[in-house]
This record gives structure tokens, sequence and C-alpha cells, in this order.
């Protein structure tokens, strides 16, 4: 098969796959499979003269619960996010999904730290921020990158 042809294959059926995470998350009522996908993403601190961290390669989580939506990007230190769109004691939590992209936000009612995790339907881009204790500071991270879909 043509190289090309598998890479348009393979980038329709992630596409398709995450319309099925973008439906599960707006109306699913069970809990659903964890789907994972892997990114290559590059990080930045803008607070620190725009310091760039490291490429890395990490995997992006995604389940739904009813409404609600959780996200989890597992990778090095710096790039590890965990979001849900519940609002708790603790957490104020948004379902960020709209026919564009899926995402959620939360913020921690008492430190004001804020994270944030969106991913874009076409093409599946990982967009995400989240706050972190850099030497007593809070210091916002940025990460961003393409992601693919391996069935």
């Amino acid at each position: 098969m043509n190289p090309r042809v598998a890479m348009i294959r393979r980038w329709a059926h992630g596409v398709a796959w995450l319309g099925v995470c973008l439906g599960a998350g707006l109306g699913g009522s069970a809990w659903a499979q964890t789907f994972k996908m892997p990114c290559e993403v590059e990080g930045s601190i803008p607070a620190l003269k725009d310091r760039k961290l490291d490429a890395a390669k990490v995997v992006v989580e995604i389940q739904s619960l009813g409404k609600n939506i959780f996200l989890k990007i597992n990778g090095p230190k710096l790039y590890q996010v965990q979001i849900n769109s519940l609002a708790t004691e603790e957490f104020d939590g948004k379902n960020l999904t709209t026919a564009k992209e899926m995402g959620a936000y939360k913020k921690h009612r008492k430190t004001g730290a804020e994270s944030e995790i969106r991913l874009e339907r076409q093409p599946i881009v990982l967009h995400a921020y989240h706050d972190v204790d850099y030497q007593g500071k809070i210091t916002r991270v940025h990460v961003d990158g393409p992601c693919t879909f391996t069935p």
C-alpha cells in the first residue's frame, strides 16, 4: 500500500476515534474504556523568559463518565497533568468539549492554580497548561504538540 494512503487512512481513523471520544464525553452514562493516544510535545514556561523544555513523548489518557471528562498526560515530570471536569469542595472543574475539540479545565479553589487540557480534532493536536510551584511562586507550564491515533 502506498505510504501516503496508509498515513491518510490512519489519520482519518484517528479523527473518527476522536469523534467517538467526543460523543462519549458528551453523553455516555458509564465509564468508558480508557483511550490512550501518543503525542510528541514541546513545553515552555513563559514566565521564565519563555524557557523551552526538552521535547518529549507523552501519552494522553481519556475517559468519560456521564457529562464529565477525565484527561491525563503521562510523561516527564513537568509534562504530567491530570484533569477532570468535576466540581468538588477543593476544585472547580469544567468540560470544554465542543464540536471542534475535547477538553477540561480545573482550578484549585484555595491556591488558584489552574490546569487545562484540550485536544483539537483535525488534525489531532494537544494544547495544555498547568500551574506549578517554582521557588514559592505559581508558574505556568505550556504543552503543545501533535498526537497520533494507532488502533
